[in-house]
């Protein structure tokens, strides 16, 4: 996760350290979106920090802990990851969703009338063209 952050790892560590140990899990989050720009993430395309990607809190909490309702307690019941709110971590599949989503937005650039060689047309075709990438 700190590679893809421009700054060297020996200042990142400490500072991400200090951030985790002061605010938890939260600092966690908020590093996260940090080393994005500020971006919002959207966790079914970016691996989660916290949980790797399962979407379930990996330090396996007791409901007491996580403040479950009283009838949950015995349903052994997993808790979801507080970092990614248990996003479906799977890039591959949401990917092909999503191109299939712009296809059907961009349409067809020759159904349109008077369009021919125009910049809407072109920029149709160079969006559907970074989407197959």
């Amino acid at each position: 996760m700190l590679t893809d952050h421009h700054t060297a790892i020996a200042q990142q560590v400490p500072a991400a350290d200090a951030l985790i140990r002061e605010l938890g899990v939260r600092g966690l989050t908020q590093l996260h979106t940090d080393l994005h720009h500020g971006a919002p993430i959207d966790y079914r395309f970016t691996r989660c920090p916290y949980c790797s990607g399962l979407g379930e809190d990996p330090t396996l909490p007791d409901c007491r802990q996580v403040g479950c309702p009283p009838q949950y307690e015995f349903a052994d019941h997993p808790h979801i990851c507080p970092v990614c709110r248990g996003e479906d971590y799977q890039p591959t599949w949401f990917a092909e969703k999503r191109i299939a989503q712009l296809d059907r937005l961009l349409g067809d650039p020759n159904k349109h009338h008077d369009l021919g060689n125009s910049l809407l047309s072109r920029l149709r075709i160079q969006a559907r063209q970074l989407m197959y990438r």
